[in-house]
């Protein structure tokens, strides 16, 4: 469940352009959850209240460390200590963990592209069970770079044949072809000559 700390970071995220997944991924939480958080404007009111720890009143020190730039967990236990702390390491930084997604140029940025510049294309591969028999099925991703709309094709194969009938089939799909595909380092993407004897 979500808490005030949780909602501040969901809200300051949303506010410099990350996306609801890639908010939920940091947060450990599933996108519709942070969905509702935004929508409901804040974290969802608890009915009891939370134990109290033996770090609530140094957490405005933490607080302000942290918005200074100092995120180096030792470095802020040393700095409660001389306040009085007397409390473990562990709990501050179970309590810093969850801040850390504001960190500043920990955010991700979307690279973006115009309508039909660019489909990005990456390879894939699961282990599911067919006929009571564990199988590894692979599988093309094509994404268009611009509405982030995508297509997906299993297959048995890694290969040139079979990622260039992906990339066919998903223009097929998307109804046209983009002015350049984007390919992630795929070797099976490249033709390679044999040599016959």
């Amino acid at each position: 469940m979500l808490n005030k700390e949780d909602f501040m970071v969901i809200k300051a995220l949303r506010q410099r352009g990350v996306y609801l997944k890639d908010i939920a991924a940091d947060l450990g939480v599933h996108p519709k959850t942070v969905s509702r958080a935004l929508t409901r404007g804040s974290a969802p009111e608890r009915t009891a209240q939370p134990p109290s720890s033996i770090l609530d009143a140094y957490k405005p020190t933490v607080d302000r460390l942290l918005s200074e730039g100092v995120w180096n967990a030792k470095v802020i236990w040393r700095e409660i200590q001389g306040e009085g702390y007397t409390g473990k390491l562990t709990l501050l930084r179970q309590y810093i963990a969850p801040k850390r997604v504001l960190r500043p140029g920990k955010a991700t940025v979307r690279f973006e592209t115009a309508p039909g510049e660019q489909l990005q294309t990456d390879w894939g591969q699961i282990v599911t069970e067919l006929h009571g028999e564990p199988r590894k099925i692979d599988f093309i991703v094509n994404q268009l770079g611009y509405s982030r709309r995508f297509h997906f094709w299993c297959t048995d194969s890694q290969d040139a044949e079979h990622t260039y009938e992906g990339l066919i089939r998903s223009f097929e799909y998307f109804g046209g072809v983009p002015r350049e595909v984007l390919v992630d380092n795929q070797k099976c993407a490249v033709l390679i000559p044999t040599q016959h004897d």
